[in-house]
């Protein structure tokens, strides 16, 4: 995922990363519970389901912060990407990006996922086939879980590279500006607006489920971040830019709470979420400027904010990534070991949610510091 061993001397990184990753895990285990959007492995298992009244409070005032978390990752890894790629060389980059990136994606997503998947549901119903019936699940297709994102960072790190090598020599680049982000949103909203014709944002999106309804802003935010690496942004976003994006994402984030208010008390989140309807439309023009201003602005919160030397940060930087991919077992387990427990789904999500970034962080320590091999890889 981001390279631990190119971002050491950018603390304001590791704790970024860590921050970032729990809380990814956190909203996963919220997730588990909700029953408007059912987007994490555990939700079509729920025992209980979160109060209508929770989940909409929930959504309207933390949903749109949201959608900028991924976003931030991808603007983190294409900052660190040209630096990497200059330190490793083209056949060294590529090497280390198909086995820290593309081993983990291949045995989560063809081993671990399944598996878990029908350990649980299987008990209970659900998978009511044999395993390799329903290996593929009643979708017919492969289950990314949360490491969609480490095949889509994988293929954007390809990409990249194969772009280096078609390049003859370095080419100065335009600097970054107000407008640059402008046109960037201008060309993901429709972008977003029209894959999502096709893939809804939340759905199942073709045989690899790789998230392509979120593919326009992620290939953009990273893209920002290669150009940004050459302009020093790894060290500071200008202040100027900031503080215009500040002000673009508070008032995104507002539109989008007002947005998704509105698509529920009209009974028409389906619409928002995709297809030829103005709440989809509307929804990929605020989702845009949040993913654009709202990454750039976090990353420049970030390097003011976050940049000072924690106690459990270098421990907990160096275990982001292996927990990242631990998550879905510790919090599925967590949640199964919970069910006979008589609790509301909102106790439920918050002991799952605070478990799971305990065992996945603290499994994951263990791992890359005790078993051989595993700290290349992870």
């Amino acid at each position: 995922m981001l390279d631990h061993r190119a971002s050491t001397r950018l603390t304001y990184l590791d704790n970024l990363k860590v921050v970032l990753i729990a809380a990814i895990i956190a909203l996963h285990a919220i997730l588990g519970y909700a029953g408007i959007v059912e987007a994490w492995t555990y939700s079509e298992l729920r025992e209980v389901t979160l109060n209508p009244v929770v989940e909409t409070v929930l959504i309207v005032l933390v949903g749109p912060f949201g959608f900028f978390v991924i976003a931030l990752l991808f603007l983190v890894a294409g900052l660190l990407t040209p630096a990497s790629y200059d330190r490793k060389g083209a056949r060294r980059f590529v090497t280390d990006r198909l086995l820290r990136l593309g081993v983990p994606f291949a045995v989560y997503v063809f081993v671990v996922q399944p598996t878990l998947v029908y350990a649980v549901a299987h008990p209970l119903g659900h998978a009511p086939g044999s395993y390799w019936d329903e290996y593929l699940g009643a979708e017919r297709q492969l289950d990314t879980g949360p490491l969609w994102f480490v095949g889509v960072l994988l293929i954007y790190s390809l990409g990249y590279a194969g772009w280096r090598r078609g390049r003859r020599a370095h080419h100065a680049v335009r600097p970054i500006t107000l407008k640059t982000l402008v046109l960037t949103a201008l060309v993901v909203a429709p972008a977003s607006f029209a894959i999502r014709l096709v893939y809804p944002y939340g759905s199942e999106s073709g045989f690899s489920d790789l998230n392509l309804w979120e593919w326009p802003a992620c290939i953009a935010v990273f893209a920002l971040g290669v150009v940004g690496c050459r302009q020093g942004w790894q060290l500071a976003v200008p202040s100027d830019i900031s503080h215009r994006c500040r002000a673009v994402t508070l008032f995104a984030v507002v539109a989008m709470a007002a947005l998704l208010f509105l698509a529920g008390a009209l009974d028409a989140v389906d619409d928002a979420l995709g297809g030829l309807h103005w709440l989809a439309g509307a929804f990929a023009v605020v989702e845009a400027m949040l993913t654009v201003f709202g990454s750039v602005w976090l990353l420049s919160v970030a390097q003011h904010r976050l940049a000072r030397q924690y106690r459990w940060g270098p421990a907990a930087s160096r275990s982001a990534y292996a927990a990242f991919v631990l998550q879905t077992v510790f919090l599925v387990a967590l949640a199964v070991a919970l069910r006979p427990v008589d609790l509301p789904a909102e106790a439920k999500a918050l002991i799952v949610a605070v478990g799971g970034i305990g065992a996945s962080f603290g499994v994951a320590w263990l791992l890359v510091t005790e078993v051989p091999g595993v700290a290349r890889i992870l």
